[in-house]
């Protein structure tokens, strides 16, 4: 299920609103479902890095997709530890 989640952009993680979403958009992290930011994730295509639209959080793994053209995120898949 998608559903849209809290966003933040720019190297110091400042909140996406209405009105600074065209610098920051589309977001470097959004917020996770335990509470910590999850990070854009970047593939690497010969000697550049491009950033995907995918993100995954460092703390519990889990990993989100943006879907193109909105601000809603689907969780993909949960390599959580249970």
């Amino acid at each position: 299920m998608a559903e849209e989640r809290k966003c933040y952009g720019g190297q110091w993680k400042i909140p996406i609103t209405p009105y600074n979403r065209r610098l920051y958009w589309p977001p470097k992290w959004v917020e996770c479902d335990c509470g910590e930011l999850a990070q854009q994730v970047n593939e690497r295509k010969y000697e550049f890095m491009y950033p995907t639209d995918f993100y995954q959080c460092k703390t519990c793994q889990r990993r989100y997709q943006l879907i193109t053209g909105t601000n809603r995120f689907v969780l993909v898949d949960t390599d959580e530890k249970t």
